[in-house]
């Protein structure tokens, strides 16, 4: 399970060092590559990175669902489709592909945010932004009432 959020620099190749705790994970379970594709959170775009155990547990899960359903064909068109396999080489760090950096306005600075399963690759100021907008909503107790914490 991964935790923390940790920032890194993208090199002019497009290449990124996952961070150590990350790596520990990927290692435990030794996993020596990641599935990285584009995603929204509020509407602001970033990118999952997922082990290879939870991404297949990902598609074990859609493939439960009727293929034929419009929003389905969105999700696999977009999420899936947009989905890259990238090793981890001996240094720890990932290649994003230029199509993917582009998507989420990656620029020099980036962070790396924790989601349980797997983690998100963020553009840092873009995140920075993003968090400063939910605390107002998370300082409000009946926010973790809703959720049941």
């Amino acid at each position: 399970m991964f935790s923390g959020r940790f920032d890194h620099s993208i090199d002019e190749k497009g290449r990124v060092s996952i961070p150590a705790r990350f790596r520990e994970v990927l290692a435990r379970e030794e996993h020596d590559r990641v599935f990285v594709t584009n995603a929204f959170y509020n509407r602001e775009r970033c990118l999952d990175a997922y082990p290879p155990e939870a991404w297949e547990q990902l598609l074990a899960k859609v493939a439960t669902r009727n293929r034929f359903d419009p929003s389905i064909q969105k999700f696999e068109t977009f999420y899936i489709g947009g989905a890259h396999e990238v090793q981890v080489d001996r240094q720890g760090r990932v290649l994003i592909p230029t199509r993917l950096r582009e998507f989420a306005r990656l620029a020099r600075e980036v962070t790396f945010s924790a989601q349980r399963d797997h983690f998100q690759l963020w553009d840092k100021s873009l995140l920075e932004g993003v968090l400063r907008a939910d605390e107002a909503e998370l300082q409000d107790p009946a926010f973790y009432e809703r959720l049941g914490l």
